[in-house]
């Protein structure tokens, strides 16, 4: 019953749950890889999963999950980007468990979570922290980031600054 249990709530998770041997190999991916990552999960099994990454993210999560090998237990989370099938990205959020020592796993857990809605909206935060949401332009906060910036890069050099004020605009 409880292994019964255990099968369904993987199989109907909304999260993708893959078991990967320390050199990358994927041994197991949770039905929900079809949903989340618009992959079939059957040609996954014995493939790299570093394969499965945007380019740009996989020599970090080469190193991650050289540490997750190492250490026994949770690791921090982390975000990657995943390829799609279509060529697309997709932002998720990743856990790792390390449980090469149980008899019954042995395997690295990596617990993976869709997080590309919460990608956009921290984008459009952050243009709206930054823009005039009449004009788009930037902003005084934007102005003062990159002036700060600015003097921190400087060496020495002078740095100027024109400031045009027009009546009634800020």
């Amino acid at each position: 019953a409880n292994e019964a249990r255990f099968r369904s709530l993987v199989q109907n998770s909304s999260d993708v749950i893959l078991v990967i041997k320390p050199n990358g190999t994927i041994r197991f991916v949770s039905p929900s890889v079809a949903r989340v990552l618009r992959y079939d999960p059957a040609p996954l099994i014995g493939r790299g999963f570093i394969e499965l990454l945007d380019q740009e993210d996989r020599d970090r999560a080469r190193t991650y999950l050289r540490d997750a090998t190492e250490n026994i237990g949770v690791s921090p989370p982390t975000e990657w980007r995943f390829r799609q099938p279509d060529g697309s990205s997709l932002h998720a959020e990743v856990i790792a468990t390390n449980l090469l020592h149980d008899p019954t796993v042995r395997g690295i857990v990596l617990n993976t979570r869709d997080v590309s809605e919460r990608k956009r909206l921290d984008e459009q935060l952050t243009h709206q922290a930054f823009h005039d949401p009449l004009t788009l332009l930037a902003n005084r906060a934007l102005f003062r980031d990159r002036l700060d910036h600015a003097l921190q890069q400087r060496r020495d050099e002078p740095v100027s600054v024109l400031f045009v004020d027009l009546d009634d605009f800020k």
